[in-house]
């Protein structure tokens, strides 16, 4: 995995892209994780990889004069090579930090001509890996020819170790990232916590931002001046809110659903329980920080907030 690391950087970092007024270079393999090993089975060169990679570039936007007015940097995710789908191209996502016109450009030439170029070195990398990796120098010699009986043992042989061959777990990507769970502690009733979640003039106290909120099924609700928002499908005061939610930097439609529990343990004392399911794996701009953004969001400017301009700490 080290070489394959360092291959990767030797394909592509320091690679540049021009069209126009804009430039971009990819800087780094920022990591590479999973396993990628060759095996020489019965005289064949296996190699066997399941790869996820992030690279990191930057890009700059220049002026009639050649000065730099504009820059964005950001990263190139592949979150699947693997040998099973070696004649395809692998998936590449491109996001970048910023949201403003400079940097979807940018974006856009990543698109258009970092991504073939990622392509290109992926194919080059599998080509070198079915040649041994780092110390082969192509396929190993053919074995004597077998009879039949024994040339049909060796195949049978090799089936039952594919069989017993453990199968890759699911990758955090692909499942936890989509979900958030989370339990907090307050010093108030279920009553206060219902009215800072749904109540118009609560949540715009605590926020210190435009907030609007129509408390029944079906009615809407927004926060930080729309940037989150969405409808309400069931409320039961004070115990429970389930919501239709989503961050407006989310492609068009696409929501996720918020259950929230409330139960006052004891008097003063409310523990609150949140499930978030349906998280995109990224936004509109190929942002793939959603889970993490959605998960500080809740902490620091939901809950964290309710307890500080409230009082309600714990």
């Amino acid at each position: 995995l080290a070489w394959t690391q360092e291959r990767f950087g030797e394909l592509l970092a320091g690679k540049g892209f021009a069209a126009d007024a804009l430039e971009c270079r990819i800087t780094k393999v920022s990591s590479c994780t999973g396993e990628a090993f060759v095996n020489i089975r019965k005289g064949k060169m296996i190699p066997s990889y399941e790869v996820e990679m992030r690279l990191a570039w930057e890009g700059t936007v220049r002026d009639g004069s050649d000065n730099v007015i504009a820059s964005a940097s950001g990263q190139v995710h592949l979150p699947y090579i693997a040998e099973e789908n070696s004649d395809e191209d692998p998936e590449v996502k491109v996001s970048v930090s910023a949201d403003n016109a400079a940097s979807a450009r940018l974006r856009e030439l990543m698109l258009a001509e970092g991504k073939p170029a990622v392509c290109a070195a992926v194919a080059q990398w599998v080509k070198e890996m079915a040649g041994g990796g780092p110390g082969g120098s192509g396929a190993a010699p053919k074995p004597e020819p077998k009879p039949a009986k024994a040339a049909a043992t060796a195949q049978a042989e090799e089936k039952a170790a594919d069989a017993d061959k453990p199968k890759a777990p699911l990758k955090s990507w692909e499942i936890d990232r989509r979900k958030i769970t989370m339990k907090t502690k307050f010093f108030c009733s279920a009553g206060d916590i219902y009215e800072a979640l749904t109540d118009p003039r609560r949540m715009m106290g605590f926020s210190m931002a435009p907030a609007e909120s129509t408390p029944e099924e079906g009615g809407a609700f927004m926060m930080y001046g729309g940037s989150l928002h969405g409808t309400y499908e069931e409320l039961v005061p004070p115990n429970r809110i389930v919501q239709k939610w989503r961050f407006s930097s989310w492609e068009d439609g696409v929501f996720s659903k918020v259950v929230i529990a409330i139960e006052e343990t004891e008097p003063g004392n409310t523990v609150v329980k949140l499930v978030q399911t349906g998280l995109p794996e990224s936004d509109k701009y190929g942002n793939e920080d959603v889970y993490d953004t959605t998960e500080k969001g809740w902490k620091d400017n939901i809950f964290g907030k309710i307890r500080r301009v409230f009082g309600y700490g714990v």
